[in-house]
């Protein structure tokens, strides 16, 4: 169970997923979910290990910035060259949120 997740690591583990933003939950199959489970723990987890992501002025308990934003394939890339296939990532709406994908390697 996981709840929470922000949506930069959401966008990063559908990524690692390989999993489309606009797919419907209830159109990805139990092995999706499992690598997609896997997947938000080790984005969670490079995170922590970097410090966190920052994206402006924020700093951690230590006082210190997050270097995750070095690790990122999607968020925030629109236009930019996926890091696996070359081809440009896109963003798109999802809710009130900014969602990054790449079209080749997100189905």
């Amino acid at each position: 169970m996981v709840a929470g997740v922000g949506n930069i690591y959401a966008n990063e583990a559908l990524f690692r997923a390989g999993i489309h933003p606009g797919r419907r939950a209830g159109r990805i199959g139990e092995q999706r979910y499992e690598t997609l489970a896997q997947a938000v723990r080790e984005v969670l987890t490079d995170a922590i290990q970097q410090g966190g992501t920052t994206l402006r002025n924020f700093v951690g308990g230590e006082g210190k910035p997050g270097y995750f934003r070095q690790q990122l394939r999607v968020y925030a890339q629109t236009g930019q060259p996926c890091r696996t296939c070359a081809t440009p990532i896109r963003a798109m709406r999802t809710g009130q949120r900014s969602t990054f994908y790449c079209p080749r390697c997100q189905r």
